[in-house]
């Protein structure tokens, strides 16, 4: 949760909705960066929402995975992307791994970002409707079993 961004710039990831609210708070502009991890229709709408000579950083796999097309007709606005595989961060360098958990920790002690406080809490033996509770994609926050 990042409490200096203010809830009109806060989209819906769960469908393309986004795109429309981005695109009306740019006054269709676009924006210069989209940090991805969506997929399918939503990583084309993430694209989408790309300013002229936008910068696309896309660390989900599961389309680099399964091989989907992106249009080439996209990239007309003069973009830029870029596959980032995040572990490489955690077994590269050590320099890129000890900055960024500074960065994280700053960022706790500061208050710029602040930890995901809704917990949904199942006991170990439900772990099927943990499960199903996840798989309806509706809810916010971190689903923990004990």
């Amino acid at each position: 949760m990042f409490p200096i961004i203010s809830d009109g710039h806060i989209g819906n990831s769960r469908d393309i909705s986004f795109e429309q609210m981005i695109m009306q708070q740019t006054k269709d502009r676009g924006v210069d960066i989209v940090l991805n991890s969506l997929v399918e229709e939503k990583l084309i709408a993430s694209v989408r929402c790309l300013a002229q000579n936008g910068r696309f950083l896309e660390i989900g796999k599961f389309d680099f995975v399964s091989n989907n097309p992106l249009s080439r007709c996209m990239f007309q606005k003069g973009i830029s992307f870029y596959g980032i595989m995040l572990e490489n961060i955690f077994t590269g360098n050590r320099k890129y791994t000890s900055l960024l958990s500074k960065m994280i920790a700053d960022g706790l002690k500061n208050g710029t970002i602040k930890p995901v406080q809704v917990l949904k809490i199942f006991p170990k033996t439900n772990i099927e409707e943990a499960f199903r509770y996840m798989a309806n994609g509706k809810y916010m926050g971190k689903v923990c079993l004990y």
